[in-house]
């Protein structure tokens, strides 16, 4: 094989940016750096996603054997730049005794093709994937709906490593005319600087360097090409990259070399993560909670397959079981909200003036489950779950909102924003996050709708986060009441789960049932809140009635939590059983409190009031019967 030749960028006649700019173009993100790292690449993964397949994703930590490392210092880096720090940080890692590198790797998406040369563009090219990762900064996206906005975020690849320095090898689904499907380059990002060049000027470069082949046109040798074809295939599989040879093969391996994996920078807002060394043995785990606290949307059973993340995790050639979001609480609750705002439920946020739809929001309450034995240390998922997970229409997390806790330390909550699909909205959230995609900022808008649709939607949503766990105070309660009312928290929780937005329970039990009479239909009976109600504590339930056909009558029927589950109250020799005390009706209208309740023709929302006795935990269970039942 022949050496890869090292290209540093000069600065062009009209200036560049250079001295580290593309470095700090991130800020200060509030985010952990391996976080940040795994929400760029995979964030990039998803985008590239072929249509018709999700994006199969492997990310690999592992030391090189003394076979690549030599490869890499003979054939890749044989080479090194003129400038003293760079040339150390790259010396260190070549010979250090434990040479690790963080692989990031996709298949099934369409990789980086199109032109290699960002300043020639054949006409009638649409795709530039490659220049636009490897050459161009601040690229705007060509995804509809993507998960990205500008390429400012890649700076995270070159943060992650001490080196400052990743290898890029990619099969590309659709490389453009004529050119090879299979490239191979380096690329280094370190300090600007200045040389003698022989001339009686000293030319001046910007931190760049690439490492590659010389190509045809390229009569300075001042840019560089990719390896490209059998010689980047051979190249890569000698550095132990994955193979690329099958049919659905296609995608990008990112290797970043000697990354720094501590995790005590950036905001870690809604879990409970601290420091962790960079040669911690758990360091899997937190890979794991990491992709899946920011992507447990496009990783559940009910993702169309077309956007559904298959994520295998290898740690110095251990596989690590990935566990579905569904079984991994409190992310179990999110999916249950997030399956609420796909079937377009929840509570739809808008701004009135100007009068727009801005997205859907979902709440799903339940007992606080146990975490998986593996997230159970430090982990960066919440010990107690009370935020909403806000994201764009790509299903992708943004940030999480954090709300306060439900009164009983044993209930937890769960929340999903999902922004509109329409253009200019979406569009609005998007232009309002800064390079690191990492929290929406109304502030970076100029003002008019935009600016006004993103600061409306934080402020409903930050409403909605302290409505859930608000106790209340109904008529004829007191000041003192909250304390019964927290007490009695705990109680209702077996239903929390089973009632929440309607999903399966975490425990197995409890929650109403839902019945219909002809074409008309009534939910299940969803727990709002507590309440002190005439001095009474009293649970309310919310359900709704649909559809048009005979007249009915509804059965609403208290039941006490036994073992986890629901027995009527009716039933039992309790003193003091649970009963409907006040039923309400969207239209403003209030319904006479009887076994069957007579509710006609109406169709709409009913707030249900139930009395909770003391030592009891209660639900309320709805159907619908003919007018004629007795």
């Amino acid at each position: 094989m022949t050496p890869l030749k090292l290209f540093p960028e000069p600065y062009a006649p009209t200036g560049n940016m250079g001295d580290g700019g593309f470095g700090r173009l991130l800020g200060a993100p509030r985010l952990d750096g391996l976080q940040l790292v795994l929400r760029e690449a995979i964030q990039n993964s998803c985008d590239a996603a072929k249509r018709g397949v999700g994006p199969r994703i492997l990310i690999r930590l592992r030391t090189l054997t003394p076979e690549q490392v030599a490869v890499l210092r003979d054939q890749v880096l044989a080479e090194l730049p003129f400038i003293d720090s760079s040339a150390e940080a790259l010396t260190a890692f070549l010979d250090s005794e434990t040479p690790r590198v963080l692989e990031i790797c996709d298949f099934g998406t369409t990789g980086l093709g199109g032109p290699t040369r960002a300043d020639r563009i054949p006409a009638r090219v649409e795709r530039t994937d490659f220049i636009d990762f490897m050459r161009n900064v601040g690229t705007r996206r060509n995804t509809d709906l993507g998960g990205g906005t500008y390429g400012f975020g890649k700076a995270s690849l070159y943060r992650t490593s001490r080196c400052s320095t990743i290898l890029v090898d990619t099969l590309a689904h659709d490389p453009g005319p004529g050119a090879e499907a299979r490239r191979l380059m380096g690329c280094h990002l370190g300090e600007a600087g200045e040389r003698d060049e022989g001339d009686g000027f000293l030319s001046r470069y910007t931190g760049r360097h690439w490492w590659g082949v010389q190509g045809d046109d390229d009569e300075v040798g001042k840019v560089g090409e990719p390896e490209t074809g059998d010689a980047a295939a051979v190249l890569s599989q000698a550095l132990g990259a994955p193979p690329r040879e099958d049919a659905d093969a296609t995608g990008t391996s990112i290797l970043i070399l000697d990354p720094d994996l501590r995790l005590d920078a950036g905001d870690q807002e809604a879990g409970d993560g601290g420091p962790v060394a960079a040669d911690s043995a758990d360091i899997g785990v937190h890979i794991l909670e990491r992709v899946l606290w920011n992507f447990w949307p496009r990783m559940m059973e009910t993702t169309s397959a077309d956007r559904r993340i298959s994520l295998t995790v290898e740690i110095e050639g251990d596989t690590l079981e990935t566990p579905r979001p569904e079984d991994c609480p409190p992310l179990d609750l999110f999916a249950r909200a997030m399956n609420e705002v796909r079937a377009g439920k929840g509570r739809e946020i808008r701004s009135y003036r100007p009068q727009t739809f801005l997205g859907r929001l979902a709440i799903s309450r339940g007992l606080r489950a146990p975490r998986l034995p593996s997230f159970t240390g430090a982990s960066l998922l919440p010990k107690r779950s009370s935020c909403i997970a806000l994201m764009r229409p790509a299903e992708m997390v943004v940030y999480y909102m954090n709300g306060p806790a439900l009164p009983d330390e044993r209930t937890e909550w769960a929340g999903v924003f999902v922004t509109s699909e329409e253009k200019a909205v979406e569009e609005a959230f998007a232009s309002s996050e800064p390079a690191a995609h990492d929290v929406w900022d109304p502030s970076a808008l100029p003002k008019g709708p935009p600016r006004t649709w993103v600061k409306m939607a934080l402020a409903r949503l930050k409403e909605a986060a302290n409505e859930v766990a608000a106790p209340g105070t109904a008529s004829g309660g007191s000041e003192g009441s909250t304390g019964s009312v927290a007490a009695v928290a705990g109680m209702l929780g077996a239903f929390l789960a089973g009632v929440g937005t309607g999903g399966p329970t975490r425990g197995g039990g409890g929650g109403g049932g839902g019945g219909s009479s002809g074409r008309r239909r009534v939910s299940q009976p969803v727990f709002e809140r507590l309440e002190m109600f005439e001095g009474e504590r009293t649970a309310l339930f919310t359900l709704t009635v649909s559809g048009r056909g005979p007249l009915t009558r509804l059965d609403l029927t208290p039941v006490i939590s036994m073992d986890g589950g629901g027995v009527a109250a009716a039933t039992l020799d309790v003193s003091s059983p649970p009963i409907v005390m006040e039923i309400d009706g969207d239209d403003g209208e209030t319904y006479l409190v009887r076994p069957l309740v007579d509710i006609g023709d109406f169709e709409g929302g009913l707030t249900v009031r139930v009395s909770v006795p003391d030592d009891c935990a209660v639900g309320l269970r709805a159907s619908l019967l003919p007018a004629e039942a007795r």
